[in-house]
């Protein structure tokens, strides 16, 4: 099957080059590369939408995302708790799960 044809008004045929630094290029390069972009996608992107495009997550940054929401989440049940007077039976089986957490994401992080 055959790619649709582009409008001409959203053809790119204008060529237009400018000159940077090696160390320019390298990081434009790299930036272009974490970005999962081509350096001219993302020039393009800057310049016309205001930004560069997002950098998707490695996959343990995602994994310690989610571990650090599960902990906010049960700080702010805790904190709850606390604010309104009452301390909850087994508190300190939760804060010792919260420590163990913080510690298993200190590893990955480091």
């Amino acid at each position: 099957m055959a790619r649709p044809k582009v409008p001409l008004s959203e053809k790119r045929s204008i060529k237009i080059t400018f000159r940077v630094t090696e160390k320019q290029r390298q990081r434009l390069l790299n930036l272009a590369e974490a970005c999962g972009t081509t350096p001219g996608d993302l020039v393009r992107s800057k310049l016309f939408k205001g930004h560069f495009p997002a950098i998707p997550l490695a996959k343990m940054d995602e994994d310690t995302y989610t571990e650090l929401k599960k902990i906010g989440i049960n700080l702010n049940q805790l904190a709850r708790q606390a604010n309104s007077g009452r301390f909850p039976y087994g508190i300190d089986k939760t804060l010792t799960a919260l420590l163990r957490q913080e510690e298993k994401i200190i590893r990955l992080l480091l």
